[in-house]
C-alpha cells in the first residue's frame, strides 16, 4: 500500500535520515543510525499484563537504532489503571495506546500536558514519517486532529491487513452431513441444527461477546445492521437504534433457546472457546484468521479429518453481499505511540519511532532479520527454514512474533506474505472481504475536546445499556418486543446529541 521512508539501504551502519526542513527553516546536520549517546527510554504498550519477554526483535532494534528500550508492560486506555498511571505522574517515555479513546480526545491529552504535540518534532527529527505522510495524503488526513495536531506515531494497516476476522466452521462436518457452507441466516440455522442433532455438539456455535457487537458484523450484518456508529449515505447512524437490530436479537434469542448458541457465551473466555472448537464441542465460531491455523493443528492431533475453514459473513439473500463484516480503517487509532511530556530525551524517542518508517525499519518489521528469517533472492525476501520448517515445530506466525513487528506496532504495515501451514488460513481473508462494509465505515474522526467530553458522558451509560439489553434478550430473560424501551432509554440518555456530535466531526473530517 505504501512505500515508507527516506533510506534506500538495508545496512544499519549507513541508514541515514536527512531532515529537509524544520519549524525554524534551518537545515540540521545529517543523522544516521545507530544514534550516539547510549540513550535509554521506557516504553508502555496497551496490553494489560506484566513486563513482556525480551524478544530477538527487541535486541535487533536496540542494535540498529542505538537506543535501549525498557519495556514496562501495559494497560489499555479504558482500564482504571490507566487513570491511576496518569495521576501518579510516573509516565513512560513512549506511550503506546488508542489515543482516540482518551477522555476529551487526543487534543485534550495534549492540552492537559500528558503527551506532546508532535508537529515541530516531526519536522526536526522524523524525516521518514514526514515523507511517508507527504507521499500518502489519505493517511496524513487520518492521523491528525481537525486543527492539524499530530499526537502520535501511527500504526497503519495494509490493505490486506484491514480484514482479519470472520466466521469459522468445520468443513469436514459439513461434508459428512452433505451440507454446503452456509451463506444466509436460514442456512446457518439449518447447519447449526444439524451440528446439534447429528454431531451431538453441545455448543454448535460458540464465540465471545466481543464478536457480537462493534468488532465484527457477526450475524447482524445479514440484517443490514451492526453495533456502534457507522455511515449510511453520508449520515452517521447508531446501529443499536435501528429497527433491524431488534429483529437480529429476536433471531439470536430463538437460536439460544434452541440450544444452537453456546449457553456460556456471555462469560466465556478465549481459552474455553479454543477447547470447544478443537475437541468437537463446537463446530463454528467467529474469530481471527490465525484461529483457523491453531484449531486445525490442535484438532488434527486426535482427528486427522478435522478441517476448519472460513465461512462468508451471512447475507440477507443467497448470492447477495452482507452489509457488514469486519473491516478496520487503515488507521483505527490502536497501537499509536505518543511521547509523554516528562520524556527527558525527546529526540531519542522520536528517532526510535521514526526508524520504523524507514526502508530498513520496514523490512525488519515485516520480514525480520536478513540471514535469520529471510534471505534476498533476486531482490525479493524468501523465508528461511526457521520460519517455514521450524525445527521446534512452531508455526510461521509464532516465529515471526519473535523476530518482527508484523502488526500492532507504530509503523506502516506491509504485506509479509507469510506462509501458513494450512491453505485454509490463507484463503480466509478473501472470503471475509466480500461485504459492503467499506461504504459504511466511519473514519477516525476527532470531536473537539468539549464535544469528546460530552460524548464520553453520554456513551458511558449507553454502552452499558446496550450490552445489558443484548444479553437479556438473547438469553431469553426479556422479549425482543421490549427492545423498543431500550431505544427510548438511549434517546433519553442523549444518543441523538451524540449522533449530532459524530455527524459534525465526520463532516469536518471530510474537509481536512
Amino acid at each position: 500500500m505504501l512505500v515508507a521512508g527516506c533510506s534506500n539501504s538495508n545496512s544499519s551502519s549507513n541508514n541515514e535520515s536527512v531532515v529537509n526542513s524544520n519549524s525554524n527553516n534551518q537545515t540540521p546536520a545529517a543523522f544516521s543510525y545507530p544514534m550516539q549517546g547510549n540513550a535509554e527510554l521506557s516504553f508502555m504498550n496497551e496490553q494489560l499484563g506484566g513486563t513482556p519477554e525480551v524478544m530477538p526483535i527487541d535486541e535487533e532494534y536496540e542494535k540498529r537504532t542505538g537506543i535501549s528500550i525498557k519495556h514496562l508492560g501495559g494497560t489499555p486506555m479504558t482500564d482504571q489503571k490507566f487513570s491511576l498511571l496518569l495521576a501518579s505522574g510516573e509516565l513512560p517515555d513512549i506511550f503506546l495506546n488508542t489515543w482516540l479513546q482518551y477522555p476529551g480526545g487526543p487534543d485534550r491529552a495534549v492540552e492537559q500536558g500528558y503527551i506532546l504535540k508532535l508537529n515541530d518534532l516531526i519536522d526536526q527529527y522524523a524525516p521518514n514519517l514526514k515523507k511517508t505522510l507527504q507521499d500518502n495524503p489519505d493517511i496524513d488526513k487520518m492521523i491528525k486532529t481537525d486543527d492539524g495536531t499530530y499526537y502520535a506515531f501511527p500504526f497503519i494497516r495494509s490493505d490486506a491487513g484491514r480484514v482479519y476476522g470472520g466466521p469459522i466452521i468445520r468443513k469436514d462436518w459439513l461434508d459428512e452431513l452433505k451440507l454446503d457452507i452456509p451463506q444466509t441466516i436460514d442456512e446457518w440455522h439449518t447447519v447449526l441444527t444439524a451440528f446439534k442433532e447429528k454431531k451431538k455438539a453441545s455448543s454448535p456455535v460458540t464465540f465471545r461477546t466481543m464478536f457480537l457487537g462493534e468488532r465484527t458484523g457477526g450475524f447482524a450484518g445479514a440484517f443490514g445492521v451492526m453495533g456502534n456508529f457507522y455511515v449510511n449515505d453520508g449520515k452517521v447512524v447508531y446501529g443499536y437504534l435501528e429497527l433491524e437490530y431488534k429483529e437480529y436479537l429476536r433471531t439470536m434469542s430463538q437460536w439460544y433457546k434452541e440450544g444452537l448458541i453456546d449457553k456460556d457465551f456471555a462469560s466465556i473466555d478465549a481459552a474455553t472457546v479454543d477447547k470447544k472448537m478443537s475437541s468437537g464441542g463446537s463446530g463454528a465460531t467467529i474469530g481471527w484468521q490465525f484461529y483457523i491455523e491453531k484449531y486445525n493443528a490442535a484438532a488434527q492431533e486426535t482427528d486427522p479429518n478435522a478441517n476448519f475453514v472460513a465461512a462468508p459473513y451471512p447475507a440477507a439473500v443467497k448470492g447477495g453481499l452482507p452489509e457488514f463484516g469486519q473491516l478496520d480503517n487503515a488507521y483505527a487509532g490502536t497501537s499509536s505511540a505518543a511521547i509523554s511530556s516528562t520524556t527527558k530525551n525527546v529526540e531519542a524517542a522520536i528517532r526510535w519511532l521514526d526508524y520504523a518508517y524507514s526502508q530498513e525499519g520496514s523490512m525488519l518489521n515485516t520480514f525480520g532479520v536478513e540471514g535469520v528469517t529471510y534471505n534476498l533472492e533476486n531482490g525479493k525476501p524468501v523465508y528461511t527454514d526457521l520460519v517455514v520448517n521450524n525445527p521446534e515445530g512452531l508455526g510461521s506466525d509464532q516465529v515471526m512474533l519473535q523476530y518482527s513487528h508484523g502488526t500492532n506496532f507504530p509503523m506502516i504495515q506491509q504485506d509479509n506474505n507469510l506462509p501458513s501451514k494450512y491453505p485454509q488460513t490463507a484463503e480466509a481473508l478473501g472470503i471475509w472481504q466480500k461485504t459492503n462494509h467499506e461504504s459504511h465505515l466511519l473514519p477516525p474522526v476527532t470531536p473537539t475536546a468539549e464535544e469528546a467530553d460530552e460524548m464520553s458522558s453520554i456513551m458511558n451509560d449507553i454502552n452499558a445499556l446496550v450490552k445489558e439489553a443484548e444479553l437479556k434478550i438473547i438469553l431469553g430473560n426479556e422479549s425482543a418486543d421490549n427492545y423498543d424501551k431500550y431505544v427510548q432509554q438511549m434517546k433519553d440518555l442523549g444518543i441523538e446529541r451524540a449522533l449530532e456530535i459524530q455527524q459534525a466531526a465526520y463532516e469536518r473530517y471530510l474537509k481536512r
